[in-house]
């Protein structure tokens, strides 16, 4: 049996899952104070990497100030417990609250930033936490907070090294399952989408600004409650256990791990809280050692110990019987809905679109052509929010466009797909889809994540339409292979099913059948059109001849940023400023060119 099958791993992790239980039950039998203490600190890293990794593993988000979080947590326990005499069970909920404050607070200003520069904000973040901390009288400045109580449940007080291990494990179980459903839902669909390809996620009707600020305060979330279990452990704080250093290890665990792993998480938090301890014999040479086995671990295994596996299994249910439904089915065919009016952008100096006019009618496909760096593109950027338009004005449905954000665009109703395709390789065939459609799932995420019946059913509804977009597109077979590793027509023909996932009234497709073969290029007009049955308007870029003839009902021709021709395709065909645009006179070698040119357009 091959390392990597399915099977072996699923047993391999049930065996996992069955010894560290075990263990966890045992341990405090049999062991040491001394070992149940590093214990503790392995089960600590544990639930503060379960939390960066919703923030670097699912969201992609760089966070170098995590121990900012960690110090909330703890710092809100202690001020409570202390000033207002709270139990420690009282204090949890305001501690969260204050972390998931926190988060909003770093996240909202500083989430337009990326990669070096964001993670240079957090760094900041959490040395202004710390230094806050530290010359604050109510927070004892550098001596810190003593005579925090302990838990008691029940009468019973959990002080010892075996009853603070046996709430950690408690604390721990807690956010597995708070991230483990987090990831399932379709809140951790989008952070996959953004970490993958952000731009894309946006342009399908992920709203990314927000989706990246809930990773924050879901992050913040599980670093205050870790922080909270770090003060009733050691009944007193100070600064020095919120240091950088402390983000950076947190991160070693996430990175060691895996990124976007849970296993992986926790794998990495055994080694990073219990391998310097196994290494004490060597004295001073053991943060040594340890930063060598680090480095090696990384040059070996460079996504990490337990990296992060692609789902196979794909919960589509196979009894659904319903079919596709789109709103423009049920509306008004030959209706303005799309106008354009004198819209142009400039890059600079460079008048890439001038004066562009057009409107696009309901139930129709129209086509726009012309030579490369004619402005198409850019047109359909300016539509879909993606760039701002220098000037000019687009109604969609009568609403006013052009400074909308792409997600809101997607969700009135127009959607598109990508001159180069833009998927998110990493995930399958179905979670694209999913991805797509989303924007348009009504349940409540605090729904999701406690499984509530009516989670359950919508959930299932949704899966449901999923499935038949793919079988709509012919890819239903493929629905759990990663998109990455689909054949290029599939790739195509996967980005058109998740831009349908948004139920859009009109649908921009950007040159759909480039790298196309002849066979695939039939289907696609095929597919074009059964498209247009289920209601949808369909607006098209395309370089290939035979099939804007083949499927439009109007073809616009650009040029130079500027419209040159509008019509019916026979007209188009007809001429002669088209043909001068296409095919160019002045030399023999445009006329040769030409002639080629010319075959395409009287197929």
């Amino acid at each position: 049996m091959a390392r990597t099958d399915p099977a072996l791993r699923a047993a391999t992790a049930r065996m996992l899952i069955v010894a560290v239980a075990a263990g966890a039950v045992v341990l405090p039998l049999v062991a040491s104070d001394y070992v149940i203490d590093v214990a503790i600190s392995i089960v600590t890293f544990g639930i503060l990497g379960l939390g960066l990794n919703i923030v670097v593993g699912y969201a992609g988000l760089l966070d170098l100030g995590y121990a900012a979080f960690f110090a909330i947590g703890a710092y809100s326990t202690a001020l409570l417990e202390t000033l207002l005499h709270f139990s420690f069970w009282e204090t949890l909920p305001p501690s969260l609250a204050f972390a998931a404050v926190s988060g909003v607070i770093i996240g909202y200003p500083t989430l337009r930033l990326r990669s070096d520069y964001l993670a240079i904000v957090t760094l900041g973040f959490g040395e202004i936490v710390r230094i806050i901390a530290n010359n604050l009288d109510i927070t004892g400045g550098p001596n810190g907070i003593y005579g925090i109580n302990p838990p008691v449940l029940f009468g019973f007080e959990i002080s010892s090294p075996a009853t603070i291990y046996g709430l950690a494990w408690v604390f721990l179980l807690i956010v597995l399952l708070f991230t483990r459903r987090l990831s399932a839902s379709r809140l951790g669909r989008a952070w996959i989408s953004i970490r993958e390809d952000e731009t894309a996620a946006e342009a399908i009707g992920v709203p990314t600004l927000r989706v990246k600020l809930l990773a924050y305060v879901m992050g913040a979330l599980v670093g205050g409650f870790g922080g909270s279990l770090f003060a009733a452990r050691f009944g007193a704080i100070d600064p020095t256990g919120f240091t950088y250093l402390q983000s950076i290890t947190f991160l070693i665990v996430v990175v060691l791990g895996g990124m976007g792993s849970m296993p992986g998480v926790l794998l990495g938090a055994v080694i990073v809280g219990g391998l310097p301890e196994a290494l004490r014999f060597l004295a001073l040479w053991r943060e040594f050692g340890f930063a060598i086995g680090l480095i090696v671990l990384m040059l070996v295994r460079p996504q990490g110990l337990w990296p992060a596996r692609i789902a196979r299994r794909v919960p589509l249910p196979e009894d659904d019987a319903g079919d596709l439904r789109f709103a423009g089915a049920e509306a008004k065919r030959g209706e303005t809905l799309l106008e354009v009016k004198d819209l142009g952008r400039d890059f600079g100096g460079v008048r890439a679109v001038r004066g562009v006019s057009f409107t696009v009618h309901r139930g129709e496909i129209l086509s726009i052509i012309g030579p490369n760096g004619a402005g198409k593109t850019t047109v359909f950027n300016c539509l879909t929010g993606v760039i701002r338009p220098s000037r000019g004005e687009i109604l969609f449905r009568g609403q006013r466009l052009g400074h909308w954000a792409p997600h809101r665009v997607v969700a009135l109703g127009l959607s598109r797909t990508f001159q180069g395709i833009r998927l998110f390789p990493n995930m399958t065939a179905h979670q694209n889809v999913l991805v797509g459609m989303d924007p348009h799932h009504r349940v409540s995420l605090v729904g999701e994540i406690l499984g509530l019946p009516s989670a359950r059913r919508d959930t299932r509804e949704h899966l449901g339409t999923c499935r038949r977009l793919l079988q709509f597109v012919g890819l239903e077979e493929a629905a759990g292979r990663r998109a990455g590793d689909l054949p290029y027509g599939d790739q195509r023909r996967l980005e058109i099913a998740r831009a349908l996932g948004a139920k859009p009234e009109l649908l921009l497709l950007d040159e759909p059948a480039a790298g196309m073969n002849p066979t695939e290029k039939t289907a696609l007009m095929g597919l074009i059109r059964g498209i247009r049955d289920l209601g949808v308007t369909v607006v098209l870029i395309e370089h290939d001849m035979m099939l804007v003839m083949g499927v439009s009902d109007r073809v616009l021709v650009m040029d130079h940023g500027t419209l040159i021709a509008a019509g019916e395709p026979a007209a188009i065909q007809r001429n002669e400023r088209v043909i001068d645009a296409y095919l160019g006179n002045d030399t023999e070698a445009d006329e040769t060119a030409g002639a080629e040119e010319a075959a395409l357009w009287d197929s």
